[in-house]
């Protein structure tokens, strides 16, 4: 065989690719950053949702136990009751219903609230008492 045969042989061996181009390796990293970027946003909106939510939660419980325990004090119409607990402010009062004033019947509102991220948050709970008569 002569030299110039032995070539024409080996170059379509040559042109033949066995790997990934450097071009084709940025293209998919960059599509694999994407790809993570979008994922790892979702993955935090996620944990910032469910812990919003163990907040409420944690709120939304307090205010509850608070609004029993403001039932069984009654306080008068003018009064209000504040507390805390931890992070969370609470606030009770009673509020005379117009249409049942004759009756004695009343809301009895509590509200908790706590810093949120950027804002504060707050719950807000009511129930329909009969106020003690002073009789």
């Amino acid at each position: 065989m002569t030299p110039l045969t032995c070539r024409a042989r080996t170059l379509p061996q040559a042109l033949r690719q066995n790997g990934f181009s450097l071009i084709e390796m940025l293209a998919a990293l960059v599509i694999l950053g994407l790809a993570l970027g979008v994922l790892y946003q979702a993955a935090s909106g996620a944990t910032r949702n469910a812990r919003v939510s163990a907040e409420y939660a944690i709120a939304t419980t307090l205010a509850e136990s608070q609004l029993d325990a403001f039932l069984v004090t009654l306080p008068d119409e003018a009064e209000r009751t504040q507390g805390q607990f931890g992070v969370y402010r609470w606030e009770g009062w009673v509020e005379l219903i117009p249409e049942r004033e004759e009756s004695g019947i009343a809301w009895i509102r509590l509200r908790v609230s706590w810093p949120g991220e950027g804002q504060p948050r707050s719950v807000s709970l009511r129930t329909a008492s009969k106020l003690r008569n002073e009789a």
